[in-house]
């Protein structure tokens, strides 16, 4: 999968689960708790989201390091790439 079908994904999702409204802008710079204002549960429910759907795990470690939607891009397209090829 490319990279920006996967952020294209991240950014519906993060949409979606993270209950962003429609007239906030998402760029894959924005912040999901300082710019999304995405509250604990709901970034939960992004994190359960993601690894449901690229089949990776996100440790809980990890968490507190994926400020921004291209920090979990990255992120899963590291670990997708490497399950990949499994």
């Amino acid at each position: 999968m490319s990279n920006s079908l996967m952020l294209d994904e991240l950014l519906r999702m993060v949409r979606r689960f993270g209950r962003v409204p429609a007239h906030v802008n998402l760029l894959p710079s924005s912040r999901l708790v300082e710019d999304l204002a995405i509250d604990s549960l709901d970034l939960v429910g992004i994190i359960v989201k993601v690894q449901d759907d690229y089949g990776v795990i996100i440790e809980d470690d990890d968490v507190t390091s994926l400020r921004s939607i291209a920090d979990l891009a990255e992120y899963v397209a590291a670990r997708f790439d490497s399950s990949a090829a499994a």
